[in-house]
């Protein structure tokens, strides 16, 4: 029988994990990297991956979990190859944040019973891809059985920890810096929508080709197959020092949400002034924010707010940080960048928009069980 007839519960979970573990072989072109610190020695088949850990008192071993469930986390349009890929990148981006480097990733992956095997080989060619992409090797994981795909992925990495980047430790009139554009993604899940779900789209879709096809295009790829931030992280990592300290977070469930989550974790860490107060906030400035005028035209047309699109939905994986001014000038020398904000004293979160009013900005972001 071809195996585009096959369903994965013809063959069952051992013969599975043994064609994940020929499927590692023969899709990868993953070459392990030189880790001094670190030597993986088994990996995929047996009951555990195991490590020698040498490392010294001033490293950090940095560890990261996600999981994606279809109904939630995987557009109609996105293909099985995509999924698994997705489902390294959301790892990836956490330790990415950190300005870790990549040790091992783990899968642990339910799905169907009878789901097609070409879907299921896909599937872990994708994760197996971005496993290459980013320099992280597949060492383990398991599989099971569910009533829809779920896939729970777990990224290994390591990093000095003196240069660590953390949410917090930023101070008053620190640059608040974005390593990209954002809102693309949340457009492409509102492209993809409409393509679904609306009798109208090709009218719709038309219509916005009209002004920048190139937009729908990007969007779409943002929404389908994103990517993390893994070389910036390990620039900013490298500026990350005592006199010029860094901190950072990935962008995924929005960038208001992010904004607060900054705050409340530098409320957590450091000290109140002598009234007890905690004092520091954030400003961020509409013409700072880099959309294209396309961009806001196209949300236009889809009756969307392109503010809403840019602050309070997510899956971008762009990095958030915050830097010195000192560090401005230096810093673009090795990675693009947009300073969009700073930090302030105001002890709100707020967006001074373009016409010069300021509004406080809502915390609202993705949120799970909600």
């Amino acid at each position: 029988m071809k195996s585009s007839q096959m369903k994965v519960s013809q063959l069952g979970e051992k013969q599975l994990i043994e064609r994940i573990i020929q499927k590692s072989k023969s899709c990868s072109i993953y070459k392990p990297s030189d880790f001094n610190d670190f030597d993986i020695k088994t990996s995929i088949g047996d009951d555990s991956a195991l490590t020698n850990v040498n490392i010294d008192s001033n490293s950090y071993l940095v560890s990261s979990s996600d999981m994606l469930i279809q109904s939630s986390h995987f557009p109609k349009a996105m293909t099985h190859f995509q999924m698994g890929y997705k489902s390294v990148v959301v790892n990836v981006s956490d330790l990415a944040s950190m300005g870790a480097d990549n040790i091992g990733f783990l899968l642990n992956l339910a799905i169907p019973k009878d789901t097609l095997l070409d879907d299921f080989d896909e599937l872990i060619c994708g994760v197996i891809q971005a496993c290459d992409n980013y320099n992280i090797p597949l060492i383990g994981g398991d599989t099971n059985e569910a009533n829809e795909i779920i896939i729970s992925g777990t990224a290994i990495g390591k990093v000095d920890k003196e240069r660590a980047l953390m949410k917090y430790g930023f101070e008053t009139g620190d640059l608040l810096c974005i390593s990209g554009e954002l809102a693309y993604a949340a457009l492409g899940f509102e492209l993809l929508k409409i393509m679904e779900e609306n009798p109208k789209s090709k009218e719709i879709i038309d219509k916005i080709k009209s002004i920048d096809s190139t937009i729908i295009d990007l969007a779409i790829l943002k929404a389908l197959k994103p990517e993390a931030k893994y070389e910036e992280g390990h620039i900013l990592r490298d500026y990350n020092t005592n006199n010029n300290r860094i901190t950072a977070t990935d962008i995924t469930d929005g960038l208001a949400s992010e904004l607060y989550e900054i705050i409340s974790s530098d409320k957590k860490y450091h000290q109140l002034n002598k009234e007890g107060q905690y004092t520091k906030g954030i400003r961020i400035y509409e013409d700072k924010l880099p959309v294209e005028d396309e961009f806001k035209e196209i949300a236009n047309i889809l009756g969307i707010d392109y503010l809403d699109l840019f602050l309070h939905v997510g899956e971008d994986f762009e990095l958030l940080f915050t830097i010195n001014k000192e560090l401005e000038e230096e810093l673009s020398s090795d990675m693009n960048y947009y300073i969009i904000g700073e930090i302030t004293e105001g002890n709100t979160v707020e967006i001074v928009l373009s016409n010069g009013d300021i509004q406080k900005i809502s915390s609202r972001g993705y949120e799970h069980l909600k």
